[in-house]
């Protein structure tokens, strides 16, 4: 417990502090709540490392800043893989903007008409807090329709600019990467992996394919129990020098291409099976950046990595509430733009299709809106969703992205369902 506590808390200030420009005392009270009076914390800002200690200094965790990159978990006995900076552009927008405007040169003519106190109202009430014992902490809206920003709120703190940690919309990323990375050539989505770990023929894991991964059909064990200490998600996102490796070492429990289990280590079987594929560690530290981020504008934007270079494409990319937006209107014009393909022509199509066993609620590495998990939402709905109530909302019916981040450790708090259907009752569907 206190080995994964000292570890996560290093982190959350690293990259909270050292690359978002949080406040480290308002981390502490909000992210970190659990481990007050408990972790003592030290960060140095000159060296960009962050300390973090229990028990007397008995037990502690390290995170180190990777340049303008984010902050990377330092394991004991493993030395960091150092990355080199990526030039980055700075971001696209002014602070201050008006609502309605433009995100994209593919916005329409003129702004949507919308029932403006119905969305004020809405919005509103996301960020009122009914109680103290469960908090919302809402920390930035953002309604886009029709290419236009509609409507965006912030918390005290929290900029348009300020980078906001997606945890699992960063599966939803990783979507968009092995897409392109299909479409240049360098991976086969219906092909084996074949990593090395996966032994000889006699091994079944050898059958696994990138479809089966970005659908989470593996059939590999994995517990992704995020509040469970001994759980294998708190064990690789705070002890593993290698995410992707400890994944893809766990058994088969299930039918390959068949049985359906949610796992952010998929994700990170994913990542490393693009670093494996580009084979050219420099090029894929810098490949978001130069086939994504760079391309829609997503300046805000960095996925971190772990110990040994791997990015954590489960639940470590950060972006703006603005740039998270601009991601789902990438997937909401199907892969376009400003006219540019950026991912392949299917490759929405590939999302939104239900996977085997997921009930209808699941696509790749995206959650559907079934009449099951989202019964107030339009069927064509789908979204990228994450820890502590991190949303992406597509809605391609209303031509609509709605993007909530926010910091909400109960589940019951934040209803994304409720939420949506309230947002998109002050708009005018689109056909």
């Amino acid at each position: 417990m206190a080995r994964a506590g000292t570890a996560y808390s290093a982190k959350i200030l690293c990259s909270g502090v050292l690359m978002a420009g949080m406040d480290a005392n308002r981390l502490k009270r909000e992210d970190l709540a659990l481990a007050q009076g408990l972790i003592q914390t030290q960060i140095d800002v000159n060296r960009g490392v962050v300390h973090a200690w229990a028990f007397l200094g008995l037990v502690r965790g390290k995170a180190v800043r990777q340049g303008n990159l984010g902050c990377s978990q330092a394991i004991a006995n493993t030395k960091v893989v150092k990355l080199p900076d990526q030039r980055r552009e700075q971001p696209t927008n002014p602070i201050v903007q008006t609502t309605p405007w433009k995100i994209s040169s593919d916005a329409a003519d003129i702004p949507p008409r919308i029932n403006r106190n119905k969305l004020d109202k809405a919005i509103r009430k996301a960020f009122e807090e009914a109680q103290a014992s469960a908090p919302k902490r809402t920390r930035a809206i953002v309604v886009v329709q029709d290419g236009w920003v509609i409507a965006e709120r912030y918390a005290d703190g929290i900029t348009p600019e300020t980078p906001l940690i997606g945890w699992s919309m960063s599966k939803s990323l990783t979507h968009a990467l092995i897409g392109i990375a299909v479409e240049n050539g360098q991976l086969r989505l219906n092909e084996p992996l074949s990593l090395p770990e996966w032994g000889n023929n006699k091994d079944d894991r050898q059958k696994i394919t990138l479809d089966h991964l970005l659908r989470m059909n593996s059939g590999l064990r994995f517990d992704e129990r995020s509040r469970s200490l001994d759980s294998d998600l708190v064990q690789m996102l705070t002890q593993e020098a290698n995410t992707g490796t400890f994944a893809s070492k766990q058994p088969l429990t299930g039918r390959v291409g068949r049985d359906w289990s949610y796992s952010s280590g998929t994700t990170n079987i994913l990542s490393r099976g693009l670093r494996l594929a580009i084979n050219n560690d420099p090029a894929y530290w810098s490949y978001p950046y130069e086939e994504l981020f760079e391309p829609i504008g997503m300046n805000t934007a960095y996925l971190e990595t772990d110990a040994s270079g791997n990015f954590v494409a489960s639940s470590l990319g950060w972006a703006s509430a603005r740039d998270w937006a601009r991601f789902g209107l990438l997937y909401l014009n199907q892969g376009v733009w400003n006219g540019l393909q950026i991912l392949p022509k299917s490759w929405v199509q590939h999302a939104v299709t239900s996977s085997k066993g997921s009930k209808k609620g699941y696509g790749a590495h995206w959650w559907l809106s079934s009449k099951r998990r989202r019964p107030d939402l339009p069927r064509d709905s789908y979204s990228a969703e994450g820890y502590e109530g991190q949303l992406i909302l597509v809605v391609p019916s209303y031509k609509t992205v709605i993007v909530r981040l926010g910091q909400t450790p109960k589940r019951s708090s934040f209803n994304p369902n409720k939420f949506g259907a309230s947002l998109l009752s002050a708009l005018t569907p689109k056909e």
